[in-house]
């Protein structure tokens, strides 16, 4: 049950990024009529999860061993629809150090996220939603609470790898499903100690509960900002077709 819930999770988590990138820009649009404020907007609310993650493709690449050059933060050169927020320019390596390089700003994210909720609000590693709703709710009127949710969404709606920290990572999968499915066949199986198996339940359940908190927050704004483009619209008339 568990692991449907990781994935039922992890796939809102996915398409609640997108939609709220989309319609972030969008809704500004349809306010201002300009596009290149709909952008800027979209890099100034975000700003605080862009500078993680070019810092965690700089970190990771210092760390494998991979040369870096030119650290941006901004906005880069827009082709047709594709735009960047910010870019790390690293030498070209092996696919392994290339994929622990793009992999890197989802799993700083989820430490992030994982730490403001554990020295925010002691949510380390929560028994039950119960307890989760009790702990944000008494504190719900103080401003660092709301400070702390912003950064939850900033660094979420960050996070995911784009499309070309993406790029090895089909070597990799085929490396290793070959080395598996070669391992399988020869008679190799492996030995899963309850410790091993206890941890691996922890690291689950403390995925479930980040990604359960990023999809609580995200969804609320995105369920926010479709009633504000729908009265928008309705009273302006000026939608945005996406």
């Amino acid at each position: 049950m568990e692991i449907i819930l990781f994935f039922v999770l992890f796939g809102l988590m996915l398409f609640l990024q997108r939609w709220l990138q989309q319609h972030i820009q969008g809704l500004t649009y349809a306010v201002t009529g300009n596009p290149g404020c709909a952008v800027r907007a979209l890099f100034l609310v975000l700003l605080p999860g862009v500078v993680l993650h070019e810092f965690s493709h700089w970190l990771v690449a210092n760390l494998v061993g991979v040369r870096t050059g030119r650290v941006s933060i901004g906005l880069g050169k827009m082709r047709g629809k594709h735009f960047s927020l910010g870019s790390v320019t690293v030498e070209k390596s092996d696919p392994l150090r290339e994929s622990l390089i793009g992999v890197a700003p989802f799993i700083f994210g989820i430490l992030a996220v994982w730490a403001l909720m554990g020295l925010g609000f002691g949510l380390w590693s929560p028994q039950s939603v119960s307890q989760v709703l009790e702990t944000l709710g008494a504190v719900i009127r103080d401003p660092l609470t709301w400070v702390a949710l912003y950064f939850v969404f900033a660094v979420s709606t960050s996070m995911i790898p784009s499309e070309s920290d993406r790029e090895p990572w089909g070597v990799i999968i085929a490396i290793f499903a070959g080395i598996g499915l070669l391992a399988l066949v020869l008679g190799w199986s492996p030995n899963i100690t309850p410790e091993l198996l206890q941890w691996g339940q922890q690291v689950l359940s403390t995925l479930i509960f980040v990604f359960g908190i990023i999809v609580v927050v995200n969804g609320t704004l995105a369920i926010l900002i479709f009633l504000f483009e729908w009265g928008f619209g309705t009273v302006t008339s000026r939608r945005v077709r996406y």
